[in-house]
């Protein structure tokens, strides 16, 4: 350990210092130390865990399907194994008996893997900020290869950096690097980024049209998964109103004919029951079912998961039409377009493949600054308040 993390050896000799939290931003195995000087106090867990343990072994490993993992090893050995209830039963506790714990050393190289990983996927990232050394040494922080047209302070706004479907579309986006879902984005830059939806909406309702916010996720790996984005894409207020009815049609077509999951979730946010006055909602003893009254129902962030891939799309900040994704070989990365393209009449080469745009970082700039004229978006700016 040195500097709170992990050290590694890169090929060309340097010393690396891994993060202590891996690419799902938990604390690693290599950085608690588990199978170090409190190796047997973990094998006495792992052989007869209690439930406070085991519930603490899932919130360590959320994400990475610890148990499940663990079952399916068991049932890979035993030859024998039938797909029977009476034979699970029979055989419930050993099929239940955990792996054994991985060495130091094993948590070490699956932290400089997953670095490497993560890594990678930065590099390749257009979406990510990054820091450029210059020739005296110091450091500055370069855009991404989109045309930024506002920055909060957690969340941005730019244009694609491909041939846009249609003079409004944009893209909101996270300026840290979060992988996959915008589910894993915390309460702060889902208020910037509520905030440029209704900005948006009310721009473009000024010209008398709709919006549609499309998020598509089609992997959970952080090491695979996409920089965090939700497209933003216009149109006339009579196509808009038609939208959801498309969606709709598309949604039940798409994916596998018989899925474990509805075809169509209803993110649409209901009515938030008031919350108790004078009582604690925290005590989930003594005021249990008034502290679900003050949950709030439905909504985006209620009802999907980070979990699994997904589609979905808003029509208004308040929530939309969701789908889990669970054959991506069958599920298109470009479905939400391909839907706009056929409400808006567009061909096949606007949504599938469009074409890369080659531009230098003035020509970005004088394109985030036309889109900016066309559409009077300094008006409804959110970000000039905070200046």
């Amino acid at each position: 350990m040195k500097n709170g993390g992990s050290s590694g050896s890169n090929s060309s000799g340097n010393v690396v210092v891994l993060p202590q939290v891996d690419s799902r931003g938990r604390l690693s195995k290599a950085a608690r130390g588990s199978a170090g000087k409190d190796g047997d106090a973990n094998k006495d867990i792992q052989d007869n865990p209690s439930i406070r343990q085991m519930a603490r072994m899932e919130r360590e490993t959320e994400g990475d399907d610890y148990m499940g993992r663990a079952l399916a090893k068991q049932i890979a050995k035993d030859a024998a194994f039938t797909n029977d209830l009476d034979y699970i039963d029979d055989n419930s506790e050993r099929l239940a008996r955990q792996q054994k714990e991985k060495t130091s050393e094993q948590h070490r190289q699956a932290a400089i893997r997953d670095h490497r990983l993560m890594e990678s996927a930065l590099d390749h990232c257009s979406l990510c900020f990054r820091e450029k050394e210059q020739r005296d040494g110091s450091k500055e922080l370069s855009p991404p290869d989109h045309p930024v047209v506002s920055l909060g302070n957690k969340v941005y706004l730019a244009l694609p950096n491909c041939e846009p479907m249609n003079d409004g579309h944009c893209i909101i986006a996270p300026i840290e690097h979060i992988s996959g879902s915008s589910l894993k984005c915390d309460d702060d830059m889902w208020d910037e980024i509520t905030n440029f939806m209704k900005c948006l909406m009310r721009m473009f309702a000024s010209q008398n049209k709709g919006v549609v916010f499309l998020e598509t996720v089609m992997t959970t790996a952080p090491s695979r998964a996409q920089h965090c984005s939700i497209e933003c894409i216009p149109m006339p207020a009579e196509k808009a109103a038609e939208a959801p009815a498309y969606f709709k049609e598309g949604l039940l077509a798409a994916d596998e004919e018989w899925s474990q999951h509805r075809k169509i979730i209803d993110t649409k946010r209901k009515a938030q029951a008031a919350a108790p006055r004078g009582d604690d909602v925290r005590d989930q003893d003594s005021n249990h079912a008034r502290a679900r009254e003050a949950i709030r129902k439905g909504g985006f962030r209620n009802t999907m998961t980070a979990k699994m891939p997904y589609f979905h799309v808003w029509f208004d900040p308040s929530g939309g039409m969701g789908h889990v994704i669970e054959n991506a070989d069958r599920f298109k990365p470009w479905f939400g377009r391909e839907v706009v393209a056929g409400i808006l009449d567009l061909p096949p080469s606007v949504y599938r493949k469009p074409r890369r745009l080659k531009e230098t970082r003035s020509q970005r700039l004088d394109r985030a600054g036309d889109w900016k004229k066309q559409f009077g978006w300094e008006k409804y700016d959110w970000t000039r308040m905070l200046e």
